[in-house]
């Protein structure tokens, strides 16, 4: 019979093991890791919860790395303050499932959810909220609801007393406002994911050279810390540092108090002026003057999480135990920080776990915490968007065809979805002419251009280049000329009845430079400037889209056989974008295999058509090694060849822009696809893919084998600058050796009329001389 009782005991004991649920709390420092991990040891001695639980501290570098941890499952809970919780729903798919109450009772009208954020300063320095340039100042941290969004917001967007010259970027406006300063996290990869925050908002936090300096870490970081900050530069008299106002929550100063801190040498300042008509108020009225009502910090776990009842218990049981109520209380006080100094640590520890203030943690309804946007309030997600201020409210983005459009579209949403600024709209051109057009009257703002677009657009439009596509090789690519390896007699000198096919009249690869190529080997006799009559007898049929049209053929007179291979359907036929089969790159590669002997083209265009990489019916069974392309020196080479094969390198395609633009407008189109890129450049994101194409097109609105943008610098955002003399020289070549119309090149109609003009006073000049030397012989 004791056997009997031995034997059950131990499988109670297994089977209460096995129905433990662990829970994983994420520490934010080593000291509330110190406090978490006595939690834990207190929890095994506790039946009442050991019974279902056991807990399990994770130790995270700091509020960011906890986030991450809980997003990849390796840990399940942790508490932050409403404004870092925003980037824990936003980047790291995190919710919450309860929140501190700074009230014993959790009735509905007895609970106190909210605190406030407020200014503190030194009665000794006289400053008001509107000119604060160039002072500095001490904030308990980037990102969070007191030291950042409320105090920041305000002052950007209620005050005007900020400036906002860059959207998407607080920090910067902040650097180019203020003094140097401590703001803890400036220059974390959240609100530095580009490395050029300077350090003059770092400056005056306290652990100069650590890995920690101006971190979580920092001694100057938190609530605490901003107030440590304030007083110690202020006391320190060799100090070169003075902060006139600290950002922190209300309470703070009564708690710092305890730690000896002189609340009697400091006041509020208000973000208004009080009754009295002053901008200040005593130190504890921040219920009249403060910055703002904040929603109170919470307890997040992954928004996957499909039962949080787990961890709503949980907590409850903790409260039940350990708060200031609960049954065993005297062994642990949930919400006390006291006594949990690491070795080395020299400061009291406050809010670990828990903010000192709490009294109770309050579960709301599952229904409402199940977003975080469910939860907080309008005012709050009022004062979020405060920070999103932006000089350019919109930004229109010019498209050429249905299928750019929605991929446009497409963009506009995804960089909405991640609130990137400015908010871009998509306009439809009939051409790309069309889309220079409009940006040089100020009706959008930015089209995609290949170099020999850049040219025209630089000319006559007063565009310039401002963001250039990197292909991984650098800005730039080469032409080539792509021949089926069966045809092996046709060379780069005997185009003569051939058929060819050409990306667009006048881009580099598809025209511009295979011009200068037939006119290099000699192959036509351009008579009194008719080029694009030469190159049409040259060649028995092509597909070159666009050459039709008005703005390429102003006297009408271009051949039918250059539009003859092109395929698009019915008005479509031979038009300078996709809506034409045998446009762009692929397009011409594309009228090679279905009947053609050339394709003019950019260097990786057999490559990206061939094995499999373009899925279109008819790429499918395309082998690489089926072709081949032509050297200038008469040779044939493999298409892998062709840095020592090519027809000419072209600089890289651009993003331009209005040349009346500021550089600062420029910076915020170029920081729009920056932060653009940081999301989107992937081709597997399965949200949006910034440089891939997808509705069966291919090189919408950026070219496939694009891997990222880099802003051009402001010296060589020029045409000329971008595209070299080289290339302007092609161009030059074939204005110089045709007519003005007859080149496939566009001409304005300034250009028409100037040279009508020219003509008119060089015909009345030779008829006024004769006139003259005809008086004289009667005289």
């Amino acid at each position: 019979m004791l056997q009997f009782a031995c034997v059950f005991h131990v499988f109670l004991g297994i089977s209460l093991i096995h129905s433990q649920t662990t829970v994983r709390w994420c520490s934010v420092s080593p000291e509330e890791e110190i406090k978490c991990n006595r939690l834990s040891s207190v929890i095994q001695s506790t039946t009442t919860i050991s019974n279902k639980y056991n807990l399990t501290c994770i130790l995270g570098s700091d509020e960011f790395n906890c986030m991450k941890l809980i997003n990849e499952k390796q840990a399940d809970l942790m508490n932050l303050d409403v404004g870092l919780a925003y980037y824990g729903s936003s980047l790291y798919s995190l919710r919450p499932i309860a929140v501190e109450n700074y009230a014993i009772s959790n009735a509905p009208n007895a609970r106190n959810l909210y605190y406030y954020a407020v200014m503190v300063k030194p009665i000794s320095i006289s400053i008001d909220p509107t000119n604060l340039r160039g002072k500095e100042i001490c904030s308990a941290g980037a990102g969070t609801a007191e030291g950042w969004v409320m105090p920041v917001g305000t002052l950007i967007s209620d005050l005007r007393a900020i400036p906002v010259t860059q959207c998407n970027s607080v920090v910067q406006n902040l650097i180019r406002y203020l003094g140097d300063s401590c703001i803890p996290n400036s220059l974390s990869e959240i609100f530095n994911p580009f490395g050029d925050n300077t350090q003059e908002v770092c400056r005056l936090c306290y652990n100069t050279g650590l890995s920690d300096w101006c971190g979580s870490l920092d001694r100057y970081s938190g609530n605490q810390g901003a107030l440590r900050c304030l007083k110690e530069h202020t006391e320190n008299f060799e100090s070169k540092y003075k902060p006139v106002v600290a950002f922190l929550r209300d309470q703070e100063v009564e708690l710092a108090s305890g730690d000896g801190f002189p609340k009697e040498n400091y006041e509020l300042l208000c973000p208004s002026k009080m009754p009295n008509g002053m901008w200040t108020a005593n130190i504890s009225s921040s219920a009249v003057c403060n910055w703002g009502k904040i929603p109170s910090r919470m307890i997040m776990t992954s928004l996957i999480q499909n039962d949080v009842t787990v961890y709503t218990d949980f907590l409850e049981l903790l409260v039940q135990n350990f708060g200031p109520s609960g049954t065993s209380v005297s062994s642990f006080n949930l919400f006390s920080s006291a006594g949990y100094t690491t070795v080395n640590g020299n400061n009291a520890t406050h809010h670990l776990m828990f903010s000192d203030h709490t009294k109770n943690i309050y579960i709301p309804p599952v229904t409402e915490t199940e977003t975080y946007y469910r939860w907080i309030d309008p005012s709050f997600k009022k004062a979020l968007e405060k920070l999103e201020s932006c000089p350019l409210p919109t930004l229109g983005w010019c498209v050429i065809d249905e299928f750019e459009m929605s991929k446009c579209q497409r963009m506009s949403s995804a960089f909405s979805a991640k609130r990137i600024q400015p908010e871009m709209f998509c306009l439809q051109a009939n051409s790309t002419i069309d889309c220079m057009k409009l940006i040089k009257d100020g009706y959008a703002d930015m089209v995609t251009l290949e170099a020999g677009d850049l040219y025209i657009a630089g000319k006559y439009f007063d565009l310039v280049p401002i963001v250039s596509e990197n292909y991984g090789n650098g800005p730039f690519y080469y032409a080539v000329a792509i021949v089926e390896k069966v045809n092996p007699g046709l060379l780069i000198s005997n185009w003569r009845h051939r058929r060819t096919c050409h990306s667009g009249v006048g881009k580099a690869a598809g025209w511009i430079i295979p011009l200068n190529t037939v006119l290099d080997t000699r192959q036509v006799i351009v008579l009194d400037g008719h080029l694009v009559h030469a190159f049409g007898e040259l060649i028995s049929r092509a597909c070159i889209p666009g050459i039709l049209n008005k703005a390429y053929d102003h006297t009408g007179t271009n051949s039918l056989n250059l539009c003859e291979l092109c395929t698009g359907g019915n008005a479509d036929r031979c038009r300078r974008d996709n809506l034409e089969l045998y446009y762009g790159d692929a397009g011409a590669f594309r009228c090679l295999i279905e009947g053609a002997d050339i394709a003019f083209a950019r260097h990786t265009t057999v490559h990206t058509n061939t094995g499999g990489r373009n899925p279109n019916f008819w790429a499918r069974d395309l082998r690489e090694d089926n072709y081949e392309i032509l050297c200038p020196d008469g040779r044939r080479t493999d298409v892998h060849n062709w840095i020592n094969c090519n027809l000419g390198q072209i600089s890289s395609n651009v993003i331009v822009t209005a040349n009346y633009k500021s550089e600062n407008e420029r910076t915020n189109i170029w920081r729009l696809l920056q932060y653009g890129q940081e999301y989107y450049s992937s081709d597997n994101d399965p949200v949006f893919q910034m440089f891939n194409s997808e509705f069966g097109q291919k090189d919408l609105i950026f070219n496939d084998d694009t891997e990222s943008l880099s802003l051009i610098p402001w010296e060589n955002q020029t045409y000329e600058a971008w595209l070299g003399q080289r290339f302007i020289q092609m161009i030059e070549n074939l204005q110089v050796i045709s007519n003005r119309y007859e080149n496939g090149l566009y001409n304005n109609g300034i250009i028409i009329i100037n040279q009508s003009i020219s003509h008119y006073i060089i015909k009345w000049i030779l008829t006024m001389i004769i006139c003259i030397y005809h008086c004289l012989i009667y005289l």
